[in-house]
């Protein structure tokens, strides 16, 4: 009996079958629905995991997309799978996908003061780096402000996207006593942060104003 591929593998797979069954050249979207996993699937014989939702996330932060469908990729551009709401989504051509460190910048030192005992029960990658940006006061030196976490995964949904997570939110205030709202986003072990999460933030936050509840002066470091 024939052994099925790698799950990854199959991932790649599915993502592949449903990219070039939209595709057209020219076109810069290509809308999809998480049904189509599904059809892939069944077309392929490939067993899909119980987590439909992990397909898409391994593509966004994890995986690179089959070579096949990056060479349709026009000089300058990148696909990306962004939300367009409730189980939809979107083959999408944007500038940059990955974000990365850029190597042309000197890094600044800070010395490190995570307490020992912290470090010691952290329960994973992830949270190990959020526990250390609180305690080393990462925002406050980097943004010139004084900024507090507010709340930890904060997860809606929102109109035209679908659900969004939000790793940690902060709000902070400025030396002219000006309020901000500031959302975190941390990724840990083999993920990579995309733009994708960056572009889910940025329409939610004005929407969830209400929710955090302040002032009208409230603004988001997106538009800082």
């Amino acid at each position: 009996m024939k052994k099925p591929p790698p799950l990854t593998n199959r991932y790649l797979l599915l993502i592949e079958d449903i990219f070039f069954s939209k595709f057209q050249a020219g076109l810069t979207d290509l809308a999809f629905e998480r049904a189509d996993l599904e059809a892939s699937a069944r077309k392929l014989g490939i067993a899909l995991p119980k987590n439909l939702g992990d397909v898409i996330y391994a593509i966004r932060y994890r995986l690179a997309l089959p070579e096949s469908i990056i060479r349709t990729q026009p000089p300058g551009q990148e696909w990306i799978i962004a939300g367009t709401g409730r189980s939809r989504y979107a083959f999408r051509l944007v500038i940059v996908n990955r974000i990365i460190p850029n190597p042309n910048l000197i890094a600044i030192k800070i010395p490190d003061a995570t307490p020992e005992i912290v470090s010691a029960y952290a329960l994973s990658d992830e949270q190990a780096l959020l526990a250390k940006i609180r305690c080393n006061r990462i925002l406050d030196i980097f943004l010139g402000m004084a900024t507090y976490s507010l709340q930890n995964h904060h997860r809606t949904s929102v109109k035209d996207i679908g659900q969004v997570e939000i790793d940690e939110i902060y709000v902070g205030v400025d030396r002219n006593g000006c309020q901000y709202v500031i959302p975190v986003q941390a990724k840990g072990g083999r993920d990579q942060l995309s733009i994708v999460q960056t572009q889910q933030d940025h329409p939610l936050l004005p929407r969830e104003i209400g929710i955090l509840n302040l002032p009208e002066c409230l603004d988001s470091v997106h538009g800082r």
